[in-house]
């Protein structure tokens, strides 16, 4: 063993060089130059492993990095250390916010406000968790409790104004987030989001006017040229929205969502082997990005190449896509390809998640119809009626589906009801004239098989 005087000596001298290395991950830090500062912290840590401020560091280096669980960990560190460390309490509540775990975010908030009730930032960030959980009643409450404590928060009329946004409250939502730039006129993002409004209200050239004032403050944005694309398609200028996303492409070459948004523009000019191209190249570079492989079976259902169409269309049901959009697509792509209870199966999921659509309730009933449920296609129309009475398609189709099963007394009902809302169609009126023959030729051959029962051969008539 060393001499006590010596192990004090080195025991020092590893905490000097933990301080440098600190002082190092500082300089580094401001250089942006993250890995090489997180590794200075982590030596300085494996050193003294008891400080935590220095978790709190590691924490904001991950953030800048994005890597967000293991931000949250650190921060974890930081405040098992101090367990009154407001500071890392408010990041580690971003940082859950960010990876969408609302629930555990709103309780860090509020272990926040127990520990200092004028902590405004408590206040502040909950605004924008309760407006991505839906409860806009809360989001407003803790606006005004923020500002209790600090009137003028950039921050709370941003978060704010996005709560506005989500409830179609645009032109409060763009005084909101005016509010936040005369505050601080360098505040990341609002332009984007004021654009985002303006196009809402469907005033596109506004909205146009707004992300190119987003860009000029943030070149290398590539979502926000991604959505100016967009909107350009919109507004009609083609070749202009089809230039922004090669932009995107050319800034992030190793990003699928230029390629995706490129792919898509070129399936809208009709360019097919350049659009597939597109799609292949965002699946070389994510194999599960959402609707790459449904428009890669479209292409090739367009083609008729249908075995491989089919592969695709299997192969995004597989990643059990969650947009209803997307599942529509997908369901009537596999329906058109011949893969009618695999399109069954994605109707299933998209009325699990929007119950309340009445097409999806619909064409769920058609796939059912194709795959000879009719019972349950049947059950499915009534359900598209209790969202939509008016269902001109849905009447239809339950008046076919009760004539093929027989049952045409029900399906002439469906029929009447059908005309009575639209009087003139067409379509009903054949319908209902079938269904009558069908009816009378049914008594015909019942009375035929009847009278072949009470008269037999050798047997006289009373």
């Amino acid at each position: 063993m060393l001499p006590s005087s010596a192990a004090t000596t080195a025991a020092m001298n590893d905490w000097d060089d933990a301080e440098r290395r600190v002082e190092k991950a500082q300089e580094l830090f401001e250089q942006r130059r993250w890995p090489e500062a997180l590794e200075e912290l982590r030596a300085a840590i494996s050193i003294n492993p008891y400080n935590g401020g220095w978790f709190f560091n590691i924490g904001l280096t991950l953030d800048e990095m994005e890597r967000f669980d293991e931000a949250i960990e650190a921060y974890h560190k930081a405040i098992d250390i101090d367990a009154n460390d407001l500071q890392a309490m408010q990041h580690l509540g971003i940082d859950l916010h960010r990876i969408g775990n609302f629930k555990e975010a709103l309780l860090t908030f509020e272990k926040m406000e127990a520990i200092d009730s004028s902590f405004e930032p408590s206040y502040c960030h909950r605004i924008i968790t309760y407006a991505d959980t839906g409860d806009h009643e809360k989001a407003e409450e803790m606006f005004y409790l923020a500002r209790l404590y600090k009137e003028h928060c950039p921050h709370c009329y941003y978060n704010i104004g996005c709560s506005l946004r989500d409830r179609g409250l645009f032109d409060k939502a763009i005084y909101c987030w005016q509010k936040t730039l005369d505050l601080d006129e360098n505040y990341p993002e609002v332009q984007v989001r004021v654009a985002e409004a303006y196009w809402g209200k469907g005033e596109l050239e506004a909205a146009r006017q707004h992300y190119l004032i987003g860009l000029r403050q943030d070149p290398g944005n590539t979502e926000t040229l991604l959505d100016l694309g967009d909107l350009l398609s919109e507004m009609g200028r083609t070749d202009d929205a089809g230039e922004k996303y090669r932009q995107a492409i050319e800034l992030a070459p190793e990003e699928p969502d230029g390629y995706f948004c490129h792919g898509q523009w070129l399936l809208r000019q009709d360019r097919d082997v350049e659009a597939a191209e597109c799609f292949g190249r965002v699946l070389q570079l994510d194999p599960t990005y959402p609707a790459a492989h449904l428009r890669l079976g479209e292409l090739y259902a367009r083609r008729r190449e249908l075995p491989q169409a089919r592969k695709h269309l299997r192969a995004e049901l597989l990643l059990r896509p969650q947009e209803p959009p997307v599942l529509m697509d997908l369901a009537n792509l596999l329906a058109d390809t011949g893969q009618n209870r695999a399109a069954v199966a994605c109707l299933k999921r998209l009325v699990q998640i929007d119950a309340k659509n009445p097409s999806a309730w619909q064409n769920l009933a058609v796939a059912q119809f194709l795959t000879g449920r009719y019972e349950e296609g049947i059950a499915s129309c009534r359900e598209a009626l209790c969202h939509d009475a008016a269902n001109h398609m849905a009447l239809y189709n339950l008046a076919l589906a009760c004539e093929h099963l027989g049952r045409h007394d029900e399906a002439l009902a469906w029929v009447r009801k059908g005309l009575t809302l639209q009087p003139g169609d067409g379509s009903l009126q054949r319908l209902e004239l079938r269904i009558r023959v069908l009816k009378w030729r049914g008594k015909l051959v019942r009375g035929v098989r009847r009278m072949a029962f009470w008269v037999r051969p050798g047997r006289k008539l009373a």
